[in-house]
């Protein structure tokens, strides 16, 4: 009886131990599996904050690299406006200072003639020219067989303005004039503007 009692023990024990050794399989294999679904689902967000900050930083780098690059092409394109401004006004200079040569040459005389030919000049019709051409622009007009009144005005270099009112006519030859006229279209012509953001 008592070795009965023994063995039903013993078969007991092993079926408890059977069944404890199943279940905290089954335990452990649901915690490893449950850890593993953690892990991964806390991986899967950290990736997916990463590339976010990564692509904010990414964003940020590429406007920083635009906006360096912008400013350097304008300031590039500032120092070119600038320097092609000052060369501009040493040429205007430069110009300038020969045109006042030009006006105590005899082919001042010749200029004048030239223009006047061009002219349809009627009986009505002045010319203005710098007090120190007005003996000139006499001798041309009587050359010329005309006889029109010449009035002193101030050029600041030279040639002469033909004003006839009567017919609503204006023709100059200014030197001056003429030179601001080319001036302004190579201004206008050069091919280089700036604006702001673009710049051509």
């Amino acid at each position: 009886m008592e070795n009965y009692e023994d063995e039903l023990l013993k078969a007991i024990d092993q079926d408890v131990r059977s069944h404890s050794e199943i279940v905290t399989k089954r335990v452990n294999e649901e915690t490893d599996s449950l850890m593993d679904d953690q892990i991964s689902f806390y991986k899967e967000g950290l990736k997916k904050e990463t590339d976010t900050y990564l692509e904010s930083e990414l964003n940020d780098l590429r406007l920083y690299a635009a906006t360096e690059a912008s400013r350097a092409k304008m300031d590039t394109k500032k120092k070119l406006l600038e320097m092609r401004t000052s060369l501009m006004e040493d040429l205007m200079h430069e110009v300038k200072t020969e045109l006042r040569a030009f006006v105590k040459t005899p082919e001042y005389a010749n200029y004048m003639k030239k223009h006047l030919d061009d002219l349809q000049v009627s009986a009505d019709g002045y010319f203005e020219v710098r007090e120190n051409d007005a003996d000139l622009m006499k001798k041309i007009l009587q050359e010329k067989g005309l006889k029109n009144e010449v009035h002193s005005v101030y050029f600041s270099i030279g040639g002469f303005r033909y004003v006839d009112e009567k017919a609503g006519m204006e023709y100059s030859c200014a030197l001056d004039e003429k030179r601001k006229e080319q001036f302004a279209w190579f201004r206008n012509h050069s091919g280089f503007k700036l604006k702001e953001g673009n710049a051509e």
